[in-house]
């Protein structure tokens, strides 16, 4: 293996540890001497690749938004659906809270973040460097957690799986551009290498190491200490010692999502048809549901995304916001790991309201042949949005600022 690039001064984005981190060869992997956190890594990694499967992305979410999505048919009547009809329906039935979160989630964010994303890695490719392509590749990193094309197609197997025991249903075109779209969001998660896009539009500086410095949070690009509070030179993001009120502000989300996760699993989450008959569930009744028609992977996927996912997260983040309260300077590491899997997972409890959104459209038929979502609605989606943010406001850095401070 050969060196593809210099050695470069970062400060750990989890634990801000400040390090050298060494030349970096293909196919290797740059830990923190602190926190194990990966720093880098280039196996696999290309933005060659990754410009390709998000042009793809892109090119497959146009007749995947626009195109035939589900019909379903019933008593010699069809219905049709779009991706955008989800929206358009919950609205129409009084949940416009909802409507907008899918439409934004499943809609409108994958199409902006593909596209800015597309533009980024395209100028890259050729060489441009206009000066504000560092703050277009934040805002398509930022919108990496919100863009949930590959989250909806679980909602579309789950919400397919229901329909079809009880009622005709067929995948129209867009829905199979979708599901390419989809599947190709996966692949460029899986190829970007975001640390040599960030370095081809900036390098990183080198700030000597007897001189006090702050990092980007955004872009890990490091800066003097005298920088905080201007706007980083490579993403223009605000520089900041530490994420502003990142402790109040975890605490205040997460005791709301937990108020919320109550009436979220109580009350039940939508009504559908089964045998011809309008029939409420709740979460884990829908989990049950799907394990008496034997579907018993997409069974233990619901579970884990809608039940096990969200209470995993708020145990995480609590965990997490107490030992900051507590300075605990012990098992540091896997609390921060514990962090990582919390941020990485959030955005995949989301499949609930997405199978909602899937099959209310196509289920408007008659007092007995009807689909909609229920009470519980709401607040599981409220739950889902509000762990997501907290866990983008806490500062992980605070735990190790915690622990050292105490030693």
């Amino acid at each position: 293996m050969t060196a593809a690039l210099s050695a470069s001064t970062i400060a750990c984005v989890d634990c801000g540890t400040r390090q050298m981190l060494p030349p970096r060869a293909r196919d290797s992997i740059a830990e923190c001497v602190a926190c194990r956190n990966i720093l880098e890594r280039t196996h696999g990694r290309s933005v060659t690749g990754a410009l390709a499967c998000s042009a793809a992305t892109l090119i497959l979410l146009i007749p995947g938004n626009i195109g035939t999505f589900l019909v379903t048919e019933a008593l010699g009547v069809s219905r049709h659906s779009v991706v955008a009809s989800a929206g358009t329906a919950m609205y129409r039935d009084g949940w416009p809270l909802l409507a907008l979160a899918i439409l934004l989630f499943a809609v409108v964010f994958p199409i902006v973040r593909f596209a800015l994303l597309t533009l980024v890695l395209g100028l890259i490719e050729r060489g441009a460097n206009p000066p504000w392509l560092g703050r277009a590749f934040r805002w398509a990193n930022a919108l990496e957690t919100w863009a949930m094309p590959d989250v909806f197609l679980i909602g579309l197997a789950v919400a397919y799986a229901r329909l079809h025991a009880s009622i005709a249903v067929h995948l129209g075109a867009g829905a199979l551009c979708y599901i390419f779209a989809g599947v190709l969001s996966l692949f460029v998660r899986a190829t970007l290498d975001k640390a040599e896009v960030w370095r081809r539009i900036a390098p990183d500086t080198d700030v000597p190491p007897d001189v006090q410095s702050v990092s980007c949070h955004a872009c890990e690009q490091l800066h003097p200490a005298d920088r905080t509070r201007h706007p980083c030179s490579r993403c223009g993001r605000t520089l900041r010692r530490r994420l502003k009120e990142s402790l109040p502000r975890t605490l205040a989300l997460t005791i709301a999502a937990v108020l919320l996760y109550i009436p979220a699993n109580l009350y039940p989450l939508a009504t559908l048809p089964i045998n011809f008959r309008p029939v409420k569930y709740t979460v884990l009744q829908g989990v049950i549901d799907l394990v008496q028609a034997h579907l018993l992977g997409l069974a233990l996927l619901v579970f884990t995304a809608s039940f096990a996912i969200p209470a995993l997260k708020l145990a995480g983040l609590a965990w997490c916001v107490t030992s900051v309260l507590r300075r605990s300077d012990k098992r540091l590491v896997p609390k921060t790991r514990a962090y990582r899997v919390v941020e990485e997972i959030g955005r995949w409890s989301m499949v609930d309201p997405f199978v909602i959104g899937c099959f209310v459209p196509v289920m408007h038929y008659n007092a007995l042949i009807y689909g909609r979502a229920e009470p519980a609605a709401m607040p599981f989606t409220a739950v889902v949005i509000l762990t997501i943010i907290s866990a983008r406001t806490f500062d992980p850095r605070l735990m190790w600022d915690a622990g050292r401070r105490k030693q």
